[in-house]
């Protein structure tokens, strides 16, 4: 007498649809999470070197130097002018 296997499904196969759709629902969540944390950290950081040019231009002002401001003030000015390009830089890479 022929018997026959029985039919038998593989349970995770028959949901594989919903599967790949959780999976990319917890990639897209990680993702936006990921973006606000880059943009908390440079919002932090601009604070921070917002605070080191203006620190290091009082000290410029208060000497009484001119050589010495003017070295200040052309550093401050720099540091100033490269990190805004870096985080403009940083910021679209995170929007994209």
């Amino acid at each position: 007498m022929p018997t026959t296997a029985p039919k038998t499904s593989f349970a995770p196969l028959n949901d594989l649809d919903a599967v790949s759709e959780h999976a990319r629902q917890t990639t897209d969540r990680l993702a936006d999470v990921g973006r606000k944390v880059t943009n908390a950290y440079l919002d932090g950081l601009e604070k921070y070197v917002a605070g080191y040019v203006e620190l290091e231009r009082k000290l410029g002002k208060q000497s009484h130097v001119e050589a010495f401001a003017s070295v200040l003030d052309t550093h401050a000015q720099m540091t100033e002018e490269a990190f805004k390009a870096g985080v403009s830089a940083a910021r679209e890479l995170i929007t994209a």
